[in-house]
């Protein structure tokens, strides 16, 4: 009987360890990985794309088009923001292997930062009257450097990815 509770006790011990130290191989942690960035990118193509043709849509000779174009770029941007809601939800649902976890966790970071930002613009951007607000929103965003600092933390990622010869394209633009 002793035998079996220590026997118990090791395997319960080996499983804890392993629990504790990450992720899958970083193989699968760089598809898991892939898919979200993927995803993110081709939500990002379709706001662009559907920001382009609205922009084609506007008679630019009424009296209205600012205001028009005022709300394109308001919906373009809330759905920028939905869209890294997602990808913030995606990265904290991987769990990456213990040699990338400092990495994963500075990029998390990042796109938490990144969604703070628009969060914490929504009013901002709901108020928005003129051409002249749309270009102050957006330097102000710009300055802060978050998106920035996100995209660098998707290279690193992306280079130890490459460093491993781990066949991952992460998009990190």
């Amino acid at each position: 009987m002793q035998w079996l509770i220590r026997s118990l006790s090791a395997l319960t011990c080996v499983l804890l360890v392993a629990a504790c130290a990450g992720g899958g191989s970083p193989e699968e942690y760089f598809s898991e990985l892939e898919t979200v960035t993927a995803t993110l990118d081709a939500e990002l193509d379709d706001l662009e794309a559907a920001f382009n043709a609205g922009i084609l849509d506007i008679d630019f000779e009424t009296a209205d088009a600012e205001g028009a174009l005022i709300t394109l770029f308001q919906s373009s941007l809330t759905g920028t923001a939905e869209s890294f809601a997602r990808l913030v939800a995606g990265l904290r649902g991987i769990d990456p292997p213990a040699g990338i976890s400092d990495r994963h966790e500075e990029a998390l970071a990042a796109g938490e930062r990144v969604l703070a930002e628009y969060r914490e613009r929504e009013d901002q951007l709901a108020s928005l009257d003129t051409l002249a607000d749309i270009d102050a929103y957006a330097a102000a965003f710009s300055a802060s450097g978050f998106r920035q600092r996100f995209t660098e933390a998707c290279q690193e990622l992306q280079a130890a990815a490459d460093r491993d010869n781990i066949d991952a394209d992460l998009g990190c633009s």
